[in-house]
């Protein structure tokens, strides 16, 4: 049986939704193959295993049942409150967001030696800044619509609104770079609005990405699972909003959220240029796991939104005619695994003889 570490919550304007993701995986685990050991990163970040970690209740109260969680780096071990020692087979990352999402667990896996579902440190953190995202994609000619960085110092110098004047027509939608689940988000149409989107996306963040705001358009979403090479999901059309979807639309609003279209009748050209955007991407973000890309459609033109490295509930309703839920899990895990085998094949440290030369050369001058 191997031991599996999930990891879910943090100090994350998306907590919430990483602990419905987190308890969706842990209900869905094949419980003869795996041990679940839940590490439950509190508001602050702090790393605990609570009591009853299944149930939806004990998240919405202050949590005074648990046991702390320890790391050693170097050690695939984790430490349960102070005695308990347990080696790790492979970890799940259910964070969604900042201390989570953007690289800081995938970090923290590589310190420990531990197998991670997700993806590695760099296509994580680059995915999870918009404006460096789509530099990327416009240095791989993934086509993207036109943006600019915002930052606060030009916004505090009251120079920004001019400058965004200066290169967009109205309207236009700002977004705070880092942020997900449509938090922060504002359609701007003049200029009273851009500076009140402004204002709230930097409440959020200290950079901003101001993108043209396509209208009439479609947004069509895809998933990927693999190391390098991927296999792709089903396509999936979200239906029944305005402009883009925020939060309420993506998690409190049933009537929007049960109005999806899956493998949606779009022309054969639109699907396979979503396909080939989606495996040129994953491959140019070196990304691993399961990852969830978001399209916008407009006619023949097909413009990707961004990538979403730990997706909610990690994308599974996108595979369901591909894999049952617990199959999703087993082939990430077993995805996990063989990376880290093939990575812990290269080698990492190399023995230079450089300290043993200067300690040899400090000695001499200090011997005369």
């Amino acid at each position: 049986m191997q031991n599996i570490v999930i990891f879910y919550g943090g100090k994350s304007v998306e907590h919430d939704i990483s602990v419905l993701t987190a308890i969706s995986v842990m209900n869905n685990l094949n419980k003869n193959r795996y041990k679940i050991f839940p590490v439950y990163l509190t508001r602050e970040n702090k790393f605990i295993m609570p009591a009853n970690y299944q149930k939806i209740d004990i998240y919405t109260q202050k949590i005074t049942k648990f046991k702390p969680i320890f790391f050693n780096f170097g050690e695939n071990y984790i430490k349960i409150g102070k005695y308990k020692k347990v080696k790790v087979d492979c970890a799940i990352n259910c964070c969604h967001g900042f201390f989570g999402e953007d690289g800081t667990i995938s970090a923290l896996c590589n310190l420990c030696d531990i197998p991670l579902t997700s993806t590695d440190i760099l296509g994580a953190s680059t995915c999870m800044d918009k404006v460096i995202m789509k530099d990327i994609f416009v240095a791989n000619q993934i086509p993207c619509v036109d943006y600019m960085l915002a930052t606060k110092e030009e916004y505090n110098n009251k120079t920004l609104v001019q400058k965004i004047k200066q290169k967009f027509n109205y309207p236009v939608i700002v977004k705070p770079s880092n942020l997900g689940s449509s938090i922060g988000i504002t359609k701007a149409s003049d200029d009273v609005t851009l500076c009140d989107a402004l204002e709230i996306a930097f409440c959020y963040d200290s950079r901003v990405i101001v993108e043209k705001c396509l209208e009439n358009f479609k947004e069509v979403n895809i998933a990927c699972l693999g190391n390098g090479d991927c296999e792709l999901s089903a396509m999936e059309e979200p239906l029944g909003w305005q402009d883009f979807l925020n939060f309420d639309d993506k998690y409190t609003n049933t009537d929007i959220t049960k109005k999806k279209i899956v493998n949606p009748k779009l022309p054969s050209v639109v699907k396979q240029k979503i396909q080939d955007i989606a495996t040129r991407a994953f491959c140019a973000f070196d990304l691993s796991g399961v990852v969830r890309m978001d399209f916008m459609v407009s006619g023949e033109d097909v413009f990707l939104n961004e990538i979403n490295t730990v997706p909610g509930s990690l994308a599974f309703y996108l595979w369901k005619k591909q894999y049952d839920f617990f199959e999703l899990l087993d082939k990430l895990i077993e995805l996990a695994i063989d990376k880290h085998k093939k990575k812990n094949m290269n080698k990492y440290t190399y023995s230079s003889g450089v300290l043993s030369h200067y300690k040899s050369n400090i000695l001499n001058k200090y011997s005369k």
